[in-house]
This record gives structure tokens, sequence and C-alpha cells, in this order.
């Protein structure tokens, strides 16, 4: 009889929360009345904050990676946030950035001859295509994280007699009604971490040890007064969804 475990996802896609991130900066700058200029401080200040509560410090290049893309989105968020209002209040008379001519340098005299309304859709359609474009990037160099290998196999030599399933869908394994050991068999992967947990018998995330074809072997005393038990089985490695498996034995 073999069963393998079922995922526990314990982290959000990528693509959700980078786009949870675009939508914080996009909310706070909507809801301030700011220029486009006055948003940098404050988005690269959120960017910061939110990387710092999102981002674990383990390994610090992927860190600073997330921070620079964070940031970079919230700005983005915010300018299309600040730009949508302009949209709405803007007519060709206005000055976009109040700024006298003689001010500016050559180079942007096209960028400032352009009207209000032209130069709010242009930065509004391009904080919407780098947000697609960094969130698009983002996701693909994201690589597939896979669970953790868990297997269990109850042989009955030790001392398994069936196995059936409740109507929650989880597995029942019989033994006889004198059995007061039963042996647990199974696999994982190579560094992963094997704990088992049964508060009928007062485990509680105990560790089981690999051997060098990452199989382990668990004796589990079973006390004669105890009809059944419920067993918790939980497989952790870095880098991979966690997996568990959760079954219970019962005398018959």
């Amino acid at each position: 009889m073999d069963i393998t475990g079922t995922s526990h996802v314990y982290y959000l896609s990528p693509t959700y929360l980078l786009i949870i991130v675009v939508l914080m900066g996009f909310i706070y700058q909507l809801i301030r009345n700011q220029e486009y200029k006055n948003t940098l401080l404050s988005s690269t200040i959120i960017g910061i904050i939110i990387t710092l509560l999102l981002v674990p410090l383990d390994n610090l290049m992927y860190f600073f990676l997330q921070i620079g893309t964070f940031i970079a989105l919230v700005i983005l968020g915010g300018f299309l946030a600040v730009g949508l209002k302009k949209l709405r209040i803007t007519n060709e008379t206005e000055n976009f950035y109040e700024l006298p001519k003689n001010e500016l340098e050559s180079n942007m005299q096209w960028w400032f001859g352009k009207s209000p309304r032209n130069q709010t859709i242009a930065i509004c359609s391009t904080s919407a295509l780098g947000i697609i474009l960094i969130i698009s990037t983002t996701c693909l160099l994201t690589p597939v994280e896979n669970s953790v290998l868990l297997g269990l196999d109850f042989n009955p030599s030790n001392g398994f007699v069936n196995a059936d399933y409740t109507d929650n869908r989880e597995m029942i394994v019989f033994v006889a009604n004198n059995t007061t050991q039963c042996v647990i068999n199974g696999s994982s992967e190579i560094n992963a971490t094997v704990k088992i947990t049964s508060s009928d018998l007062g485990i509680h995330n105990q560790k089981i040890p690999l051997d060098v074809g990452n199989r382990f072997i668990y004796k589990l005393n079973i006390p004669e007064n105890v009809s059944t038990i419920k067993i918790t089985l939980n497989a952790t490695k870095s880098r991979k969804k966690d997996k568990s498996i959760n079954f219970f034995i019962k005398k018959q």
C-alpha cells in the first residue's frame, strides 16, 4: 500500500504578489494629491517597507533584486494613479510642471511642448507598459517551486492489514487488535526534513532521520488502551513547497 502526500502551499504566487505591490502604490498615490515628481520619495519608502515585510533576508542578492523591483512597481503604480487623476481635471491650457521654459534643457523642449493631456496619456501608457514588462519578466525568471517528495509504504509484514478512507478522504490503515508496535516505511528526497506528529501519542514534530537512499523507518508503539491513532507526516525542504500526509492507524 503506497500513498503520497498532499501539498500545502505557504507562499503567494509571484504574479499576484507583484500585482498587490502595484495596487498598494496605486491606491496610496490615488488618495494623496501629489504631482509626479512628488511621488518618488514616498513610493521609494513604500517599496522598501514592502520588501522588508515580504522578502526573507537569508538570500541577500535576492533581497536587493526584489527591493528594486518593488520600488519600481510602486513608483509606476503611483504614476498611473496620478496620471488617471490628471486626465480627469487637466485641460489644454494647464502647465504640466509649471516650470518656465528658460529653465528647461533644449533636449526636453519637445516634451514640454506637448499638451498636458498628451503628456499624461504618455506617462500612463509608459507606466502600464512598465508594470506589465516587470511582472512578466519576474514571473518568467521565477522557477516553478515543486513539492517535496514524500511517500509511505504500509507493508503487511510491518503489522498492517489493509487500508480504507474516511468520509474526509483521509486514509485509515488497519492493524490487528493485539498489535502494540508497527513500523512505518517511507521515502523523501536529499536534504529534506521529515517530521512526525501525533497528539494521540504525545509526539510533536519529532524528526525522522533519512538514510543514504533518502528512506526512513519509524517504529510506532501503540498503547493497548488506544484503538485509533491519527498520524501526520510533514516533509520540508528549502525552496520547495511543504508536503504532508495525514492518516489514521486503527485496531480491528
